[in-house]
């Protein structure tokens, strides 16, 4: 009985000591970005009727300056949302040891806004059936990965 106690206490004590590695589970998740001109339903844009609302709605000059002339401001917006959740996955899994990757390997990177829709006016109205203009633009999900390795005990762990 002695015998098989010392025969299997180290099977024991190395499968232990093994099981201590640190094993990370892969990570993924989705990047995706939306973004409006303004987050409080709109811009009052005085609608007189004449051309239509939302024809009103692209030429009205406050919403222009806020906006940009066709919302290229809202677009860069929902890009700058993007590639930040991006960075910031990156960052995280690089910080961790692990390798960055898109789940797509045909997928490359974007450099600029022209990834994320082209920004499209809305029209809504508020209590006082006023119409609001606002501009609304999104960004396609990507799944990004994060592999990370097992590390395996050191040799001083052991002792």
């Amino acid at each position: 009985m002695k015998q098989s106690f010392f025969i299997l206490a180290p099977v024991f004590i190395a499968s232990s000591l093994w099981a201590t590695g640190q094993c990370l589970p892969h990570e993924a998740t989705v990047i995706d970005s939306e973004a409006r001109c303004v987050e409080n339903g709109g811009i009052s844009i005085g609608f007189n009727g004449e051309d239509g609302v939302k024809v009103a709605c692209m030429e009205d000059k406050q919403v222009r300056g806020l906006c940009g002339p066709d919302g290229r401001i809202t677009r860069l917006r929902a890009y700058t949302d993007w590639y930040n959740k991006l960075k910031h996955f990156q960052d995280s899994c690089t910080d961790q040891g692990g390798t960055f990757s898109f789940q797509d390997n045909a997928f490359v990177e974007p450099q600029n806004e022209s990834y994320c829709l082209q920004a499209v006016p809305e029209v809504g109205s508020n209590m006082f059936e006023e119409p609001l203009c606002n501009y609304r633009s999104a960004c396609p999900a990507v799944t990004v990965v994060c592999e990370r390795r097992c590390s395996e005990p050191s040799v001083a762990s052991l002792y």
